[in-house]
């Protein structure tokens, strides 16, 4: 009878073990917080003489639950020496600018992605940026860190001109002037508007231009479309533009 007990009780003992999964053994998980994830596919390019910062606006927290309530981001900047300072040591705590996300969607067709410029730089110096989501209730989500040398920009390509054709624009231009030591020139990267609009931050071709000629087939007949380019160059593990070249203007006619 007390075999018969002390079999019941073990039993017992078991299946309350595994109800409750106390007998599952494993690294403890951190508890994550329903506050913003870090913005996504971050880049920070030069062109010219400015910076330019780019990010996906996130949509998740980082339990992994919607992002509803995400009201804008802060943007800190700092600077240091590209010959004795560590841009990783130092967190940047001067406030550069904030986002209303709102306000940046009403005036950018909803985009999904921010561009912000930086012209405040200087040749030959460092920046190094955090970007931080906030919510509508003022909590910070998880922060981004980032950093480039600034240098002199290239020049950029001279003489460009166009041609409208039926359906199409064709461009050419000279090549840039860049004999800098230690510069290696990629190419070029060609920027398109229409009527009023700005030069968007990202260019018309998905790869770089390496000849001196272009021909633009996303047009439409009798429509006037403004061209600029920048030269690319490489220095060292950088890859930065020029300034725009000087525009021209085309109209695509029907012969």
């Amino acid at each position: 009878m007390k075999s018969l007990q002390i079999l019941l009780c073990a039993l017992l003992v078991s299946v309350l073990l595994a109800v409750s999964g106390c007998g599952n053994v494993g690294p403890v998980k951190p508890l994550q917080k329903a506050l913003p994830q870090a913005v996504d596919n971050v880049s920070l390019q030069q062109k010219g003489n400015a910076l330019l910062l780019s990010w996906d606006i996130p949509t998740q927290n980082q339990d992994g639950s919607p992002l509803e309530d995400l009201e804008g981001f802060a943007i800190y900047k700092s600077d240091y020496d590209l010959a004795k300072a560590c841009p990783e040591c130092r967190p940047p705590k001067n406030l550069l600018r904030q986002v209303d996300l709102a306000y940046y969607r009403s005036s950018n067709r909803d985009s999904n992605r921010i561009h912000l410029w930086d012209s405040a730089v200087e040749e030959d110096s460092g920046y190094r940026y955090k970007i931080v989501p906030y919510t509508k209730g003022g909590h910070n989500g998880e922060s981004v860190l980032l950093h480039r040398p600034c240098f002199t920009a290239p020049f950029p390509p001279a003489e460009l001109s166009g041609e409208g054709l039926d359906k199409q624009v064709r461009l050419n231009w000279l090549a840039a002037d860049e004999e800098r030591q230690g510069a290696e020139l990629l190419g070029y990267n060609l920027y398109r508007r229409s009527g009023t609009e700005y030069f968007a931050a990202k260019p018309l071709n998905t790869e770089l231009i390496t000849a001196l000629n272009y021909d633009d087939f996303q047009v439409k007949n009798g429509t006037e479309y403004s061209y600029a380019l920048r030269t690319v160059i490489r220095i060292g593990e950088q890859q930065l533009e020029s300034s725009l070249s000087a525009m021209v203007t085309v109209q695509p006619v029907r012969p």
